[in-house]
């Protein structure tokens, strides 16, 4: 999805900054110039900006043909105290709108001109400035704002780490620590991208020894889902393990409908054997109930002593098309004893 963002940007920067020709406008001299109204590019093609100025501000936003809409620039407007054809200002940032909405221009301030019925300001993206020009529309574009990233109308909750649980295993000089959460995502219609787990190991005296992010693919609307994994600590014994879920950013939040994010309980895990030997194995088979043709499939085993978490293993399945299923294996190189169940579960990678 992030890398989408480059690719919309451009699509939106080429799309909608190439349009030329001029329309000229007679200005009543004997009023004030009154810029107040809706504004769209000149020319318009399948993805422009538009907006609107109202009595103290204007805003502008990019536009896409499939109704994908952002927040390009909210700022001040100054009116004109004097009649005439040409008027410039320079307009400020309203950063409470901008500086949480993705697209947005982050500049302090951005100097807006009007001359021969057209409303002209500089637009740079990946380092290439150009000079955008629109014209007065009858489109209402005032009403677009809570859909485009306004950050005042958008309330999204955290994600909530509902259970999580560790093992430590001392072998020599290395220091095994195998862990597993239980994580739900609050929002009915909303989907996260890329939620991360934060594990902090300590020893006795809460000296850091090391720090471990976990990024997954992402977590469906009103899901909730088991994920185990482990690392490796070397240079002093861990005593203590600290486990989080990080707050997502803004653009991690995207609406349900329409994602590639599916629900974990359209992966189905059957058929499963735990293999007893020098080290574990469990196997069994997984299949892919979504319409999502899934490049990797993340398996995961995880532990429990009676309902506490005590970690878990993971192991991938690659190439998991709609209604297929295919085999895994976790193989484990500690194999715990201290447990009394263990669960599969499926993730989509």
């Amino acid at each position: 999805m992030k890398k989408l963002i480059v690719v919309f940007m451009s699509v939106v920067f080429c799309l909608s900054l190439c349009a030329c020709g001029s329309t000229e406008t007679q200005v009543d001299n004997a009023e004030p110039l009154n810029l107040m109204g809706n504004w769209e590019e000149k020319n318009k093609g399948e993805a422009y900006q538009a907006g609107f100025i109202d009595d103290t501000s204007i805003e502008i936003f990019w536009i896409m043909d499939d109704g994908t809409q952002a927040l390009y620039w909210s700022g001040t407007y100054e009116k004109p105290d004097n009649a005439g054809d040409s008027y410039t200002w320079e307009s400020q940032n309203n950063k409470a709108k901008t500086e949480t909405a993705l697209l947005a221009s982050l500049d302090d301030s951005k100097v807006f001109s009007y001359a021969n019925g057209e409303l002209s300001y500089e637009v740079s993206v990946m380092g290439t400035t150009k000079t955008v020009k629109l014209i007065q529309s009858e489109t209402d574009y005032s009403s677009i704002g809570t859909v485009a990233g306004d950050s005042d109308t958008q309330v999204y909750k955290d994600l909530e780490l509902n259970n999580s649980g560790y093992t430590i295993i001392n072998k020599g000089d290395y220091n095994y620590i195998y862990y597993a959460v239980e994580i739900s995502n609050p929002n009915p219609d909303t989907a996260v991208e890329y939620p991360t787990i934060e594990i902090t190991a300590k020893n006795d005296d809460g000296a850091i020894l090391r720090t471990e992010t976990q990024t997954l693919m992402g977590i469906a609307a009103g899901d909730s889902f088991l994920y185990g994994n482990g690392f490796i600590v070397e240079g002093g014994v861990p005593t203590n393990v600290e486990i989080s879920v990080a707050s997502p950013d803004d653009y991690d939040f995207v609406p349900q409908e329409g994602s590639d994010i599916i629900h974990t309980s359209t992966l189905a895990i059957s058929n499963v054997s735990e293999i007893d030997g020098d080290n574990k194995r469990y196997t069994g088979e997984v299949t892919n109930n979504s319409n999502v043709d899934l490049n990797s499939i993340c398996v995961c085993v995880v532990y429990k002593k009676g309902a506490e978490i005590v970690g878990g293993d993971t192991a991938f399945v690659d190439s998991v098309a709609p209604g297929t299923k295919k085999a895994f294996e976790i193989s484990t190189y500690n194999s715990f004893s201290d447990y009394t169940s263990f669960e599969i579960v499926a993730l989509q990678w």
